[in-house]
């Protein structure tokens, strides 16, 4: 009886856990807008900590303007850009680690890279749609 009853529970907890993921699942694709707003919106979060940089901005502010870019890339949600989206999260993932190091012309190329990447999805968004 005691092994039925630790089955049982366990099913119980493994199937509440899952239906949230099929409800989240069911979100719809966001529109077009939205996803130009969201390319268009960290890619001027990038070059605004490029130009925080230039001016000497203290590091903890930089490394909390690549983290905020970091979450407004995070609405970049299309399949044919996932890719190049999450190599790009990873650039600024990497800035913000040579922030943190102090190696300031390090991140300087790093931020500029991303914001490249990000011009580049950025057309091709516009390209595709």
């Amino acid at each position: 009886m005691n092994v039925l009853n630790k089955f049982l529970v366990s099913s119980v907890m493994a199937v509440s856990l899952a239906v949230p993921s099929f409800t989240a699942s069911a979100v719809a694709n966001p529109s077009y807008e939205d996803v130009k707003a969201a390319i268009e919106n960290t890619l001027a979060k990038v070059e605004e900590t490029i130009a925080a940089l230039d001016n000497g901005t203290d590091n903890e502010v930089l490394i909390d303007m690549v983290s905020d870019a970091r979450q407004l890339q995070k609405d970049i949600a299309n399949n044919v850009l996932d890719l190049k989206r999450n190599q790009a999260s990873g650039v600024l993932k990497k800035a913000r680690t040579e922030l943190k190091n102090n190696e300031l012309a390090s991140a300087k190329e790093t931020l500029t890279d991303a914001a490249n990447r990000y011009k580049e999805i950025q057309q091709l968004y516009a390209s595709t749609h």
